[in-house]
């Protein structure tokens, strides 16, 4: 869970191959995500090796919020504090 405003870095993925070995730098990822706007996003992650399989997709989701409501509400008397 994100803080609306905070700033967001995608901790990546990694991807490995039985033959093509490291395919991480194929990964390609859709999906973006507003801090500024509360929501649920959702970032998707898919790669293929050299012979054109697919690896099953994964999927992140990020929650963006308001966080936690830290200010106190404030009363205001209509009329005379005393009657």
């Amino acid at each position: 869970n994100l803080i609306k405003g905070a700033a967001f870095t995608d901790p990546g993925a990694t991807a490995l191959d039985d033959r093509d070995g490291n395919i991480t730098s194929s990964i390609v990822v859709t999906g973006t995500v507003d801090t500024n706007t509360v929501g649920t996003y959702t970032l998707k992650y898919n790669v293929s090796d050299a012979a054109g399989n697919a690896a099953l997709e994964v999927t992140r989701t990020v929650n963006v919020s308001l966080g936690p409501d830290t200010t106190k509400p404030v009363i205001t008397l209509v009329g005379d504090s005393t009657i």
